[in-house]
C-alpha cells in the first residue's frame, strides 16, 4: 500500500557518483562513504525503507579505457558490439566496486532500502543494454530481473521531479538518445591522454595525469592540462606535445567534424566554434603565457550560466507539472539549492545533488594563473519521512574532504 501525501516514506537523492573499471578513485572509496552517509539515514528514516535514487551518472560507461583497446566508441550507434563493451565495462566495475554494492544490497535484502536508478549522460547507453542493466540491478538489489532505468521519475508523495539534468547542455545533450560530442570528449581526450602519457614518462610520472577525469567545469581541462606542465617542469614539454597531438586528431574525427557543423549558426560565434577555438588556443604557448586568467573567468560565466539555465527549465517544469513544488538535478557537480518562490502558499526550490566524488575546481584569484583544489565531494538530499521527531520537510547537505597535499 502506497503511503499518502501525509504519511510518506524517506526519499534520498544522490547523482554523479561516477563508478569507473579502471581510472582511479577518491581518497575515500564508495564503501566508506556509503556507510558513513546510511549511519545517518538508519537513523533518521522511521519504520518505512528508505528510497534512494541515484539521478544519473551512478556508472561511468564513457570514459573506460576499455574503448581504446578496439574500434567502436560510446558515441557509435549501440549496435550488439557496443552492448558487448558497455555489459565487459559494467562487470569490471561490478567487480571494482563489490564492497560498495554489497554495503547497499545487504540494507535492499534487509528491507530498509528501496532503489531507483535514473539515466544519465555517462550512463545513458543502459538504455540501450538490458543484460547490462540487468548486472547492475541484480548488484545493487540482489533481485535478477530487467528494470527499464528512466530518465525522469516524480515522487507526488515528496512533491518531487527528478531527472539527471544535461538537456538544454549543448556538449552532452541528446534528444535522440544517441551519442554526444561529451561522448568524443570522454574518451579520446579526457580518457586517451593519460594513457598516452604514461607511455612517454611510465606510471609514476604520470600519476598526476589521472586527475584530468576530475576536472570540473570540464572546460577547464585545458587549463589544467597546462597547469599540469607548470607545476611539474619536467612534464611540460611531453605534456603539451601529447595534448596537441591529441587535439589535432580530435578535432579531425568524422563524428566530431559532423558535429561541428551541425551547430552552425551563420555568422555567430556557435557551440561548435566555441569548442573548436578552445581546444585550438589550449595547444599555444600564446595562451599558457598570458590569457589562462581571462579564460579562467570565462568558465565561471559559462558555468554559471549553465547552472542558471537548469533552474531557469526547472521553474518551467514545475509550471507544467501541477502538485510539485522541487526539481533535483545532477550533471554539473556543483551542488546547489535555489529558491524558486512559491507553489499554493508553499516554497518551490531547485536542488543540485552534486557529486560522491573527487573534484578539481578551478581558482585564479591569487597570482593570475589558474590553480586547481582537489577535494572528495559529497552532497545529499533528503526528504524526511512523516512524523519526523524534528519536524523536518528536507535537508540538503554538502560537504568536502581535503585531504593532505
Amino acid at each position: 500500500m502506497s503511503p499518502t501525501p501525509h504519511e510518506r516514506s524517506m526519499l534520498i537523492c544522490v547523482s554523479d557518483i561516477h563508478l569507473t573499471d579502471a581510472l582511479h578513485g577518491s581518497h575515500v572509496t564508495r564503501e566508506e562513504t556509503f556507510e558513513r552517509f546510511w549511519t545517518r539515514i538508519s537513523a533518521a528514516r522511521g519504520e518505512r525503507p528508505a528510497h534512494i535514487c541515484f539521478v544519473g551518472d551512478l556508472f561511468d560507461l564513457v570514459r573506460s579505457p576499455r574503448w581504446l583497446d578496439g574500434a567502436f566508441r560510446p558515441y557509435h550507434d549501440p549496435d550488439t558490439h557496443v552492448q558487448a563493451v558497455v555489459l565487459e565495462i559494467v562487470e569490471r566495475i561490478v567487480a571494482r566496486e563489490q564492497g560498495f554494492f554489497d554495503a547497499i544490497r545487504r540494507r535492499v535484502e534487509e528491507g530498509g532500502l528501496e532503489v531507483s536508478y535514473l539515466l544519465g549522460n555517462h550512463d545513458r547507453l543502459f538504455a540501450h543494454c538490458p543484460e547490462a542493466r540487468r548486472v547492475a540491478w541484480r548488484a545493487l538489489t540482489g533481485r535478477d530481473e530487467d528494470v527499464e532505468f528512466r530518465t525522469e521519475q516524480v515522487f507526488p508523495d515528496h512533491g518531487v521531479l527528478a531527472y539527471h539534468g544535461h538537456l538544454g547542455d549543448p556538449v552532452n545533450e541528446s534528444l535522440d538518445g544517441g551519442g554526444t560530442i561529451g561522448d568524443a570528449l570522454g574518451v579520446e581526450l579526457i580518457t586517451r591522454f593519460p594513457r598516452m602519457m604514461r607511455r612517454i614518462v611510465g606510471e609514476e610520472g604520470s600519476a598526476i595525469l589521472e586527475d584530468i577525469d576530475d576536472v570540473r567545469p570540464i572546460y577547464a581541462v585545458p587549463s589544467w592540462v597546462r597547469h599540469v606542465g607548470v607545476v611539474q617542469k619536467a612534464l611540460l614539454r611531453p605534456v603539451n606535445r601529447t595534448w596537441a597531438g591529441l587535439v589535432e586528431d580530435f578535432l579531425s574525427k568524422r563524428f566530431v567534424r559532423q558535429w561541428i557543423r551541425s551547430q552552425r549558426k551563420g555568422f555567430r560565434l556557435d557551440t561548435g566554434k566555441k569548442l573548436e577555438l578552445m581546444l585550438q588556443l589550449s595547444t599555444k604557448r600564446l595562451v599558457a603565457r598570458g590569457q589562462d586568467q581571462r579564460l579562467t573567468k570565462l568558465y565561471k560565466v559559462v558555468q554559471h550560466g549553465f547552472d542558471g539555465r537548469m533552474a531557469a527549465r526547472a521553474v518551467e517544469q514545475l509550471s507544467a507539472k501541477k502538485g510539485l513544488r522541487f526539481v533535483v538535478n545532477g550533471h554539473s557537480h556543483f551542488a546547489s539549492m535555489v529558491p524558486l518562490g512559491s507553489i499554493d502558499g508553499r516554497p518551490a526550490a531547485y536542488f543540485n545533488t552534486g557529486t560522491w566524488r573527487t573534484v578539481h575546481q578551478i581558482g585564479n584569484a591569487l597570482g593570475g594563473r589558474p590553480s586547481f583544489l582537489a577535494y572528495d565531494a559529497m552532497t545529499y538530499l533528503v526528504f524526511f519521512p512523516s512524523g519526523d521527531p524534528l519536524g523536518r520537510d528536507y535537508e540538503w547537505w554538502t560537504g568536502a574532504m581535503v585531504p593532505w597535499s
